[in-house]
């Protein structure tokens, strides 16, 4: 293993673990501590274009994950990642402004008053 900030080898040693479980570790040279990034996972196109329809059909990013078994986070920057796609495509005249509601209403203007004058009319 590579020191990050000196890339000395074969001098580090642990020094703990994270809350997720990945181990720590310390550079006995510079005194910096780094987690290693893990590998990256690959994943098809079929499985993202997937994970996309599901949420388009109204599942939640937690639901797609444990569908597909894949992380939300996951499933949600690929959703992201779509969505800037379909939004770069369209020119800036041609915004598409998306409003999704459920069960929760939220007023966005404030009711007309009644007022009366001080004669009580």
């Amino acid at each position: 293993m590579r020191c990050e900030r000196c890339k000395n080898e074969n001098k580090q040693i642990k020094a703990g673990k994270t809350r997720a479980g990945s181990q720590i570790y310390k550079c006995k040279h510079c005194g910096k501590t780094y987690t290693p990034k893990p590998k990256e996972r690959k994943y098809s196109e079929e499985i993202k274009r997937q994970a996309i329809k599901l949420y388009m059909e109204g599942n939640s990013g937690r639901a797609v994950g444990r569908i597909l078994g894949i992380s939300k986070n996951t499933c949600l920057y690929w959703i992201r990642k779509y969505a800037k796609k379909i939004e770069e495509k369209n020119s800036p005249n041609e915004r598409v402004k998306v409003i999704e509601m459920d069960e929760l209403y939220t007023y966005t203007e404030r009711k007309k008053q009644n007022l009366r004058d001080n004669t009580g009319k």
